[in-house]
C-alpha cells in the first residue's frame, strides 16, 4: 500500500513537471511571437517643442498639424508633437535645468548660448535662423501723437508702455531698436544713450512680456509701445483697435530653432531634423508668412518694404550688445531711476 502511494505521488510530480515545462514553453512562444509582431509594427513617436509664445498660433494651428500629417504619410509612423510656450529666456532657463525639450524655438540667438553653457546643446551645433520681424510701434487708432520713428517716443507728455527687458525678449529687442536707431545714424554713443534715456523717461508701465504689454494697451493703458510686427498685425486681425507704425530705421529681430542634443536620442533625431527642414522649407515658410512672420532674410515679396533696417550684428553682436545695453545701460543705470507701475501679475508672462 505504501509503495502504491509513493508511486502515485511520483507519477503526479512527473505529470506536474511535464505540464510546467510545456506551460513555460508556451509562454516563451507567446512572448517571442508578440515581440516579432510588435517589432513589425511602427512605434508611435512623441516630439516635444519649446517655443516662445508669440509663435503659438502658427505652430499649433498650421505647422504642427501639417508636419505630423506629412511625417505619418511618408513613414507610416504616428507622430505627436507637444508644444510648450512661454518667454524665450524662461524656456532657455528651463531647458538648461533639464526640461525635456527636443527642439527649442527661441526669439534670439543669445538664448542658444545659454543652452550651450549648460551643455544641453553641443558646442558644434548651430541654430538655424527661420524667421524675423522688425520692431514696430503700436499707437492708438489715428496715431494721435503723430509718431513716425523711435525718437518721437521721447516727446513730452507721451505715456509709454514697455515690455520688461529682464523678463521679455521683446523688451530686449525694443531696447536695441530704440538705441540703435539713433546710434547707427550718428555713430555717437553718448548721443544715442541720451536719446534712449529721453524715451525711457516717458515710461509709465512695464509689462512682463510682449503679449502682456499688448493686453495692457488693449485695456486702455498708455499711448504707445514697441513690439514685434507680426504680433501687432495678429492683434489687428483679432479686432484690437490700434495702428502699426514701422519706423524708417528699426532693428530686425531674428528667430532661431536649435536641436537640444542632450535630450534627443539617435532614434528620435531623424524626426527632429526633419521638422527643422520642414520649418525652413517652402511649406513651412509659407505658413509663417500667413501669420506675418518674415523669412530670416526678408525678400520683400509680400511684406511692407523696410527703410533702413539693421540687425544685432550691426551693433556688435548679441554678446557685446546684451552686456552694454541690457545689463549695463538698462539694469544698472536707467532702470534704477525709473518708477513705472508694475504690470498686474494676472496678465501672465508670455514672450
Amino acid at each position: 500500500m505504501k509503495s502504491l502511494v509513493v508511486r502515485c505521488i511520483r507519477d503526479r510530480d512527473w505529470r506536474f513537471w511535464v505540464a510546467s515545462v510545456l506551460g513555460l514553453a508556451l509562454l516563451i512562444a507567446v512572448v517571442i511571437c508578440g515581440r516579432i509582431a510588435w517589432s513589425g509594427a511602427p512605434t508611435p513617436i512623441r516630439m516635444v517643442v519649446y517655443a516662445f509664445s508669440t509663435q503659438e498660433e502658427v505652430l499649433t494651428e498650421s505647422i504642427f498639424p501639417a508636419f505630423e500629417e506629412a511625417w505619418e504619410a511618408g513613414t507610416g509612423r504616428e507622430l505627436t508633437i507637444d508644444g510648450v510656450f512661454g518667454p524665450s529666456g524662461t524656456l532657455a532657463g528651463q531647458i538648461s535645468l533639464g526640461a525635456p525639450a527636443d527642439l527649442a524655438i527661441l526669439s534670439n540667438a543669445q538664448h542658444v548660448s545659454q543652452l550651450k553653457i549648460a551643455r544641453r546643446v553641443r558646442r558644434k551645433t548651430q541654430p538655424e535662423a527661420f524667421g524675423s520681424a522688425p520692431m514696430v510701434i503700436i499707437t492708438r487708432p489715428g496715431n494721435p501723437a503723430a509718431i513716425s520713428e523711435f525718437a518721437d517716443l521721447a516727446q513730452p507728455g507721451l505715456q509709454l508702455l514697455h515690455a520688461d527687458p529682464r523678463s521679455s525678449s521683446a523688451g530686449e529687442w525694443a531696447v536695441l531698436a530704440e538705441y540703435g536707431s539713433t546710434f547707427l545714424e550718428s555713430s555717437d554713443w553718448a548721443a544715442a544713450v541720451t536719446q534712449t534715456e529721453a524715451i525711457w523717461r516717458n515710461l509709465r508701465l512695464l509689462g512682463p512680456s510682449a503679449r502682456a504689454t499688448l493686453t495692457l494697451f488693449e485695456l486702455g493703458a498708455c499711448d504707445a509701445f514697441v513690439t514685434y510686427e507680426h504680433d501687432a498685425f495678429l492683434a489687428q486681425e483679432r479686432g484690437i483697435p490700434l495702428e502699426v507704425v514701422v519706423p524708417p530705421r528699426t532693428i530686425l529681430a531674428q528667430y532661431v530653432v536649435v536641436i537640444v542634443d542632450a535630450n534627443v536620442t539617435s532614434a528620435e533625431r531623424p524626426v527632429v531634423e526633419a521638422f527643422v527642414d520642414y520649418l525652413l522649407s517652402d511649406a513651412g515658410q509659407q505658413a509663417l508668412r500667413r501669420y506675418h512672420v518674415r523669412p530670416a532674410q526678408p525678400d520683400g515679396d509680400v511684406f511692407r518694404k523696410l527703410g533702413q533696417a539693421f540687425t544685432v550684428e550691426d551693433l556688435g553682436g548679441w554678446t557685446q550688445t546684451y552686456t552694454r545695453l541690457v545689463e549695463v545701460l538698462w539694469q544698472q543705470e536707467v532702470e534704477l531711476r525709473l518708477d513705472p507701475q508694475p504690470a498686474p501679475r494676472m496678465l501672465g508672462t508670455e514672450d
